[in-house]
Order: C-alpha cells, then structure tokens, then sequence
C-alpha cells in the first residue's frame, strides 16, 4: 500500500498570498465543485447547491465548524457568495464564486456528475483560465445609489426580517457609509448585519413594550416587593401601606405605562423612609399639641417628595391642631401624626376628585367645611382614621 495513495490538492500560491493559505485551499475546492456540478446562472453569477458532507469529505482534515468558519470569512471578504443557509453538515449548501460568470461552466463529463476526492482540475484540451492573484472584486467605497441584491433580501427573510424593513435601512445604511467613505469588498455582507442588528433591537423593543400597563386603581405591591420593605429593609408596614394610595394616584395623573411598578414602588418607598428616618426628629417624650404648631420643614419636604402639594397641607394644620386639642391626646410626635394625616387626606381628596371629574384645586376646595360631600373629616373619624397608627409612638 502506498504511503500516498490519494492525488493531492491543488491551490495557488499567489492567491493564498493574497487571502491566507486556508482560504485558498477552499476556493480552490469549491471551483472544482463548480467546474464538475449543475450551476445555476443567477444575477451573472454560477451558483452551485452541494450536500455539505460531500465538502466535509472533500476535505477531511478539516471539521464543520473549520469550514464555516472559512467560508463565513470568505464571504465578508468579498470572495465567496452563500445563500440563505449558512454551512452546516447533514444540510445544502448554495455558493458562487463572486466573479462574473458570462457563460455556462462546462457541464459534467457522462456518468461523473461527482467530484472526485482530489478534486484536481479536469483535464482538458486547452488549458484553463488562471485565478486571478487578487478577487476579482476590488474592495471598492459604497454607490449612493447602491441597493441590497433579492438574495440578501431573501438571506433576511430567513431570519423573519419582513422586505419591507430591510429596505427601510437602506437609506440610513448609504447615508452613513457614504460620509464615511471607507472601501470595503462585500456591502451586502456589511449590509446584513446592519439589518440584523436593528431587527433584533426593535423585537426587544417590542417584547418590552408589550409587558408594560398603566397602574390600575385597585393596584397593590406584589409579595415579594412588602417582603423586601418590611423584611429586608427594615421598613414599618404601616408606612408602607399609607404611601400606596399617593403612589397609585400620582402615576394614574401621569398616564405612564410600565412593566415594574413593584420596582419603582419599592424606591419611592426606601426614598421616602429614608429622608423620613434622617430628618424627622422622634421625640421620646409625650405631650400635647401647642395651640401654635406648625410641622417641621423636613415634614413638607417628604410631603414634596410624594407629589403632596405644600398649600394642601398647610391648610390642613388648623383641623388638625383643634381636633387633638379637643381629644386631649398626647402624642410624642406631632410631625409623625400630621404627615400621616396629610396622606391621607391627599390620596382621599384626589380620589374624590377623580370620581367626580372635579377640576377645582385642592388648595381652593380645602380649608373649609365641603357640604357637597357624604363624608367630610368629621364624618370620617379623624380618631379612626389616626389612632390606627401606632408605630411612631
């Protein structure tokens, strides 16, 4: 047995000098498959469809992802055009040499319509044309009027992109790349991946956009989200609790959509707890309220930081001062108090408001007995509506 027993492979030096020694080998496979096979003439270009083991056998010293690896670089250098389907063992695989093919390649010789395994050239009568040392395609700046060619656009389809959006980014793709100036061998390849990249955005895009809703009424922090306040944060669940209403309220005016409320709830929460824990000062000692009291700045800065209007609340101080005059009760923190009350005068307020299309400010309506309302603060039990709140004390 022979040491040797197959006929080599062929290349050309000056073409592996020109695009590297594997590359060269591959070109000069694929043109004996073409030299041997049914090609297609297609846009001026011969086009052949193998099985793409016939290739892995071809050349066996190479793997699958060797292969198209090569031919992938191939393509982007502007030598190698493939169809819609990349390289792929057990598949087809449709190439052409990117040089422009005028006549029909010679058909298969009677009986071999199969390339041989060592693909050396057919021997023929005259001899064959040279390859060119250099692609026959020159890398070479974009056209204004250059457009992708259908088999990119059907290479597109293949990836669920609609023609109508690949054609869209032409304009955008030209504009750019002809300020830009820059040579390059295969546009449509730079093409393809320019579309492909914007397709997979705008599906991101829309994926997200589905998720998100406007925040309804009756919207409550999910589980998790009080798990996180209450537990792992440390936050009372009263205060948690108190700040849902201005929270709904302030997003349902703002019309906004979104796909994480539970998120934006939990840092509105942790702000506003935080500024409350810095700057309100928590007496330790009971007293009654002062017939001049008057909460702390720091009071109408959360308040601020709720979207609760400061001339709302300063009106509210009058009602509040009597009524816990009245009661006698002493309180350690006043501030704590009125910030609650002030809450929970806002979310009931504007609740109104939305309910009966009320388009009077809050700072004109309040401050004085409202007769057009079933149920005003005496009504309500400004004792029931405070007293249940403990966990300042």
């Amino acid at each position: 047995m022979s040491l040797i027993p197959e006929t080599p492979l062929f290349f050309y030096p000056q073409l592996a000098a020109a695009l590297g020694l594997e590359e060269a080998v591959m070109v000069q496979t694929l043109k004996a498959f073409l030299e041997r096979g049914e090609c297609d003439n297609q846009h001026g270009f011969a086009w052949l469809e193998i099985n793409a083991d016939k290739l892995l056998q071809a050349l066996p010293f190479w793997q699958e992802a060797d292969i198209q690896g090569i031919t992938t670089n191939l393509r982007e250098q502007g030598i190698l055009l493939i169809g819609a389907q990349t390289f792929q063992a057990g598949a087809r695989f449709r190439f052409a040499i990117n040089e422009p093919h005028n006549s029909p390649l010679p058909a298969p010789a009677a009986g071999n319509t199969q390339p041989s395994t060592s693909l050396s050239p057919r021997p023929q009568r005259q001899a064959p044309a040279p390859i060119p040392a250099v692609p026959a395609q020159r890398a070479q700046a974009i056209t204004r009027g250059w457009q992708p060619e259908n088999d990119l656009l059907a290479q597109l389809a293949q990836y669920g992109i609609p023609q109508d959006f690949a054609l869209e980014q032409v304009g955008e793709f030209v504009t750019y790349w002809t300020e830009r100036n820059e040579p390059r061998y295969s546009w449509g390849s730079r093409y393809l991946k320019h579309v492909l990249r914007l397709w997979r955005k705008q599906e991101t895009r829309s994926a997200r956009q589905s998720k998100e809703v406007a925040i309804s009424e009756g919207w409550q922090p999910s589980l998790d989200a009080l798990d996180i306040l209450t537990q792992q944060a440390g936050i009372n669940r009263n205060f948690v609790e108190d700040a849902i209403p201005e929270f709904i309220l302030y997003w349902q005016e703002r019309g906004t959509n979104s796909s994480t409320w539970n998120s934006r709830f939990i840092q509105h929460i942790k702000r506003q707890w935080a500024s409350f824990t810095h700057t309100l000062q928590m007496d330790t000692a009971p007293r009654p309220i002062a017939d001049d009291w008057q909460p702390d700045e720091s009071v109408f800065e959360i308040l601020h930081m709720g979207n609760i209007d400061r001339n709302f609340a300063q009106n509210l101080v009058p009602e509040f001062i009597i009524y816990w005059q009245d009661s006698g009760h002493l309180v350690s923190s006043w501030n704590t108090k009125f910030l609650q009350f002030a809450k929970k005068q806002w979310a009931y307020t504007h609740q109104q408001a939305l309910n009966t299309a009320d388009t009077k400010t809050m700072t004109q309506s309040h401050g004085k007995q409202r007769t057009d309302r079933p149920s005003s603060t005496r009504h309500r039990s400004l004792a029931e509506d405070l007293n249940d709140r403990s966990w300042a004390t």
